[in-house]
């Protein structure tokens, strides 16, 4: 689709294309049109799923990225937003069977280990064929790495079968990836100002510059770098002293994480020694900036991967418990899921957990989750399937185990 079609009368059609707000369904339709006139007719939209399925393929445009990059962006350049979307799934990539042709392609990629669990429950299948599987390394946390391959028009993920078809492994292939992001990573486009850098790249690897360790150290910050990647296209840097600047980033992060398509991780990350982990600041006001930021993006995963499991287990039995967030009188926000006696449930890592014990009277008590895993964790089982994190609890709480729970009750 060319931006001359965007200019035609397909736009002036859908007159609540110059809308702010537009709803999910809309946009599915306007991109649903996008496709049929580019030559891909007949793509059905499934609301649940907020996609659209390419009939008598195994294929489906998921729309959540776009669609939030839609509805952030002005609107002379929303045509761009589904222009790259359908552009993306239209064009061939054409990847090269020689490694030597293909080097310099490679590119690295960081996502959100959820993003890749929700995929596999979205795709609707648990066991793919390994060799067609994304090929990546734990980064840090819930944080991944893999290898993609990048043209004018795609990024396309590599597989193992394509690694295998080189010859050649993971980390030598990372290793030329982050040397090609190297070339990429001029110093004139990470701004500073106050202690604090954000990247201005523009080219849907901001994020991936924290790779770069070598890069950040040069950064003149207050204390150990800290980081912050909010999504795919943004890269925020200060020190682990500067109280105001990671308030800053904090704040313009939290904004950016939930507005903005490609989000990756809510969390700040440490650079100690050469190495990333996750951090959390020591002051107070600023933990409860991040732990709203985490509470709400749990939210949102949590709601995903529900619809998806009631939909894929269907009738077997196990109620799938919801992510719920709760204010107490003194305004102070969390996280709770409920535990019921004799149902079989699959539970979300929440703060709280109110066990209810009697169903009909509705009696409940309300017990913080690292101490639920303390007296109760050897029933419940992770599910190894799933980022985030569920527990199945087939059975409840022991007399003996309730009686411990209860002295520690909220």
């Amino acid at each position: 689709m060319t931006a001359d079609y965007v200019r035609r009368g397909f736009w002036a059609y859908w007159i609540s294309f110059f809308r702010v707000s537009l709803s999910q369904r809309e946009f599915a339709e306007i991109v649903r049109r996008a496709f049929e006139e580019s030559g891909s007719p007949g793509l059905e939209y499934r609301e649940a799923e907020f996609a659209l399925k390419f009939p008598g393929r195994d294929a489906s445009v998921f729309l959540h990225n776009s669609y939030a990059n839609f509805c952030s962006s002005p609107l002379s350049a929303r045509s761009e937003v589904v222009s790259r979307l359908v552009a993306g799934f239209t064009a061939t990539p054409d990847i090269h069977g020689d490694f030597a042709a293909a080097r310099s392609h490679l590119m690295p990629a960081v996502r959100d280990a959820a993003y890749e669990s929700l995929s596999q429950l979205l795709s609707g299948k648990e066991e793919l064929d390994p060799g067609k599987k994304w090929q990546y390394r734990p980064l840090v946390d819930d944080l991944i790495v893999g290898l993609v391959y990048d043209t004018e028009h795609t990024i396309t993920t590599v597989n193992h079968n394509k690694l295998n078809q080189w010859e050649t492994g993971l980390d030598d292939a990372l290793k030329i990836a982050k040397e090609n992001l190297w070339e990429r990573a001029d110093p004139q486009r990470f701004t500073g100002k106050g202690g604090m850098y954000w990247g201005e790249w523009g080219d849907s690897y901001d994020s991936l510059r924290m790779l770069l360790t070598e890069f950040i150290y040069r950064l003149d910050v207050d204390g150990d770098p800290v980081a912050y990647i909010p999504n795919r296209d943004a890269l925020m840097v200060t020190g682990k002293r500067n109280t105001a600047g990671l308030r800053v980033i904090l704040n313009a992060g939290a904004e950016t994480h939930f507005k903005s398509g490609h989000p990756l991780s809510p969390d700040l990350f440490l650079l100690e020694n050469g190495v990333w982990k996750t951090y959390i600041p020591e002051d107070p006001a600023l933990q409860e900036i991040w732990r709203s930021t985490r509470r709400n993006r749990d939210a949102a995963d949590y709601s995903h991967q529900k619809q998806l499991l009631d939909k894929l287990q269907g009738s077997d039995g196990v109620f799938v418990a919801s992510f719920m967030m709760f204010k107490s009188k003194d305004g102070v926000e969390f996280s709770a899921c409920a535990w019921t006696k004799d149902v079989d449930t699959s539970m979300p890592r929440t703060e709280f957990v109110g066990l209810v014990t009697q169903v009909e009277s509705k009696e409940r008590v309300l017990v913080r989750g690292d101490d639920v895993m303390s007296v109760a964790g050897n029933l419940l089982e992770p599910d190894p399937r799933l980022i985030p994190p569920r527990y199945r609890a087939r059975q409840f709480p022991s007399d003996e185990q309730m009686a411990q729970l209860r002295r520690v009750a909220k």
